[in-house]
């Protein structure tokens, strides 16, 4: 007993290291879920493999892996943020998924394959994401341009000519008009492959005759 009693202690110091490795580096990039989450995500899924090893055979381990998996899915959820077209949080939540089944293998005596996926996800997680910011991508901006209602044809026109040289598309527009304080709202959903380079944009627009104010995000 004693000694059964020792190798389950090993397994749970391994979830806090393992999951720690994992934590660190979310804690590392700022995420609100890091060190402490992880560890105790991968500590918790490590006691209960652990603890149904314990009651033997009769005890179908598969059922409290599915337990673990549903109640990691609302604690993923809640670490991912939606804001207009920008959505945050998919990663943190991976990795939150991905230290639960940590603790999972750590608590079934599977060492070698827990030390292996810890050392593969701390690399996705730091080459990977070193060279995903060096490859081309998609991004998506939102721009709001206020001009005068009389020009509206004329603003819209040249926004979009200033927006086609700077190498962005236009994927949505809205407008909205204020007859009785002579303005006009452009909201324009914007797509590019190219890096956003400061406030040029909004420099760019401000520099049409008839627009009087931008909102860029």
């Amino acid at each position: 007993m004693a000694g059964f009693d020792l190798v389950s202690v090993g397994r749970l110091l391994l979830a806090v290291v393992l999951g720690g490795l994992v934590g660190l580096e979310r804690q590392i990039h700022g995420r609100p879920a890091g060190l402490r989450t992880h560890i105790l995500v991968c500590l918790g899924s490590a006691l209960v493999m652990t603890l149904t090893a314990s009651f033997g055979p009769n005890i179908d381990p598969g059922r409290a892996v599915a337990g673990i998996v549903t109640g990691i899915g609302f604690l993923g959820a809640g670490v991912i943020v939606k804001s207009e077209e920008i959505v945050r949080g998919l990663t943190t939540a991976a990795c939150i998924w991905f230290v639960a089944a940590l603790g999972v293998v750590i608590g079934q005596g599977l060492y070698v394959i827990a030390l292996a996926s810890t050392a593969i996800s701390i690399v996705i997680l730091t080459l990977l994401a070193w060279f995903a910011h060096r490859v081309p991508s998609v991004s998506y901006h939102c721009a709001k341009v206020r001009g005068a209602v009389g020009n509206v044809e004329s603003l819209e026109t040249k926004c979009r000519q200033e927006l086609a040289g700077l190498g962005y598309r236009i994927v949505g527009l809205s407008t909205h008009l204020d007859k009785g304080n002579d303005a006009a709202l452009l909201t324009l959903r914007l797509r590019t492959r190219k890096a956003v380079k400061g406030l040029e944009p909004s420099r760019r627009l401000l520099a049409i005759e008839e627009v009087r104010d931008v909102e860029w995000d």
